[in-house]
């Protein structure tokens, strides 16, 4: 069955809102269109504010609520407008469903607790399209962490290369992978801090002048502090996060702002090169030893790491993951053919319709559910009667 899906995605930066229009043939998905909109940044100050301020009320989580949902609504609408002028679609109701992440402010898989904002019914009503929305709660009521979610997505996109064994690695804010091996094994872990920390730092050293550090320039001229690299990775809350099993997750309450600020009080002896180069070292180390842990000890197959997210930008840190793994080969998501910066997007667009067929998305090697679990609330719109005739001929396989 050939149907179009729009998939809507912000990471933990908040720096922009990611709209993807996904056209499904049988297995095959391909993007039909990307629109990338900056977070408007009053939205932006207040949602970040209730990641930091204690004192926020439930008055603040409600106008962030519905603040995120609207602005998802918008960016939706303008993606339906941008690709009916371009006719990829003759009319809205061509699209089937619109799956929205939503917004994360918090993370506590310890507790089975995270929250995504960004009410569903403000961009059902923007739109006119039925709304699939906060796709992690359903799989923290079946007992797992609520991350990571795309790794059947990756298995999707990758069937063909399980067999050489690889890994789809995506450095977003977090640095999490999905392994893919032979026998459809499949199981997921975030690693650590991915760009979260060397973003923060470079923000207040250059008193917001620079978001992140382009192509890890900065890190690339500076050296490692051993004592503070250490610090950072032996620290109790850290260092229990590392000792647990997969699969886990994490977020920026562990890797946070507060942490970044305690490491830029002690170092201010330091260049702001050798800042960033130990920080990018806390996300090399992190990664060396969760594949050394869980896919090297093994002795699984690993032929591969596929990067996607911001991070695979960052050639600096990609050449001192590849120091870590010489004879792995190292590739980005534009090598097969996909748009990084979209994938998460464009998975999100798929996970729709997923939840519409009532077909699991999570599974016990990737989140540690007791079971494979259905995520996403539905929020019906004007196509709705539409969506109710399309979904008993849905065949869609993760």
């Amino acid at each position: 069955m050939r149907f179009f899906s729009l998939g809507l995605m912000s990471g933990t930066s908040m720096d922009a809102i990611d709209a993807a229009l996904v056209l499904t043939e049988g297995d095959r998905d391909h993007l039909a269109l990307h629109v990338q909109q900056e977070y408007p940044a009053g939205l932006r100050a207040m949602a970040q504010k209730l990641l930091r301020d204690p004192h926020t009320t439930t008055a603040d989580l409600s106008r962030v609520h519905y603040g995120v949902g609207e602005a998802f609504g918008a960016v939706a609408s303008r993606a339906l407008e941008t690709a009916l002028k371009k006719k990829i679609i003759r009319k809205r109701a061509d699209v089937l469903a619109i799956g929205s992440h939503g917004q994360t402010v918090f993370h506590h898989p310890e507790e089975r607790h995270t929250m995504q904002l960004g009410e569903g019914s403000c961009i059902a009503a923007a739109t006119g399209l039925t709304t699939v929305s906060d796709f992690r709660m359903a799989d923290t009521a079946h007992g797992g962490e609520g991350a990571p979610l795309l790794p059947l997505y990756h298995r999707r996109l990758f069937r063909r290369e399980v067999k050489r064994g690889i890994a789809v690695h995506n450095l977003g804010g977090i640095s999490n992978f999905t392994y893919l091996g032979p026998g459809g094994r499949v199981f997921a872990l975030d690693t650590g801090p991915a760009n979260c920390l060397m973003d923060v730092a470079i923000q207040k050293m250059s008193y917001g002048k620079a978001a992140y550090d382009d192509q890890g320039k900065v890190a690339a001229g500076g050296k490692v502090h051993d004592d503070l690299l250490q610090g950072i990775l032996g620290s109790a809350p850290v260092k229990t996060f590392l000792d647990r099993p997969a699969p886990k997750s994490t977020g920026r309450e562990l890797f946070s702002i507060p942490l970044v600020e305690d490491f830029l009080s002690r170092t201010r002896h330091m260049s702001e090169n050798d800042v960033m180069a130990t920080l990018l070292a806390v996300t090399v180390e992190t990664i060396r030893a969760g594949y050394e842990r869980f896919v090297i000890r093994r002795k699984l197959p690993l032929s591969e790491i596929v990067f996607c997210g911001g991070g695979a930008k960052n050639t600096f840190l990609l050449e001192r993951i590849q120091s870590c793994f010489p004879k792995v080969e190292l590739r980005t998501m534009e090598d097969y053919g996909y748009a990084s910066q979209a994938l998460e997007a464009q998975a999100f667009g798929v996970f729709a319709p997923l939840a519409l067929a009532g077909l699991p998305l999570s599974h016990p090697h990737t989140t540690g559910c007791r079971e494979p679990a259905v995520c996403g609330k539905i929020t019906p719109s004007a196509n709705w009667k539409q969506v109710m005739r399309t979904v008993p001929s849905l065949r869609i396989r993760l």
